[in-house]
């Protein structure tokens, strides 16, 4: 889990998630050296711990089609991650109100 070592949760709901990105994380410092950025599958693991969250029960991944990293996150003191839950499994992720990251999972 990825909760308390590599982010915070700030606000949680049905629907919406805000996260806070922690920049100390021993994940940044092998993703890059002096450039740190999250990886993709950091960012697609934090939306599954997410709706686990929301279901009180643990998910598991049955599918994950149409990713699409449309730019990097890089952490700082106050990087805040919101994730948008809609229909069908579709997530949003967005990096300062603009869309950085969208996916469609199947989830049981």
């Amino acid at each position: 889990m990825l909760k308390g070592e590599l982010y915070e949760i700030i606000n949680l709901t049905g629907e919406e998630a805000e996260v806070r990105l922690l920049p100390t994380s021993v994940v940044y410092a092998a993703h890059f050296p002096g450039y740190p950025i999250t990886p993709g599958v950091v960012i697609v693991k934090i939306a599954v711990e997410l709706m686990s969250e929301i279901c009180e029960h643990a998910v598991d991944v049955i599918s994950a089609r149409n990713i699409k990293f449309v730019s990097p996150v890089i952490p700082s003191d106050d990087t805040r991650l919101v994730y948008q839950f809609g229909d069908s499994g579709a997530v949003s992720v967005l990096l300062g109100g603009s869309v950085c990251a969208t996916m469609s999972l199947k989830l049981q």
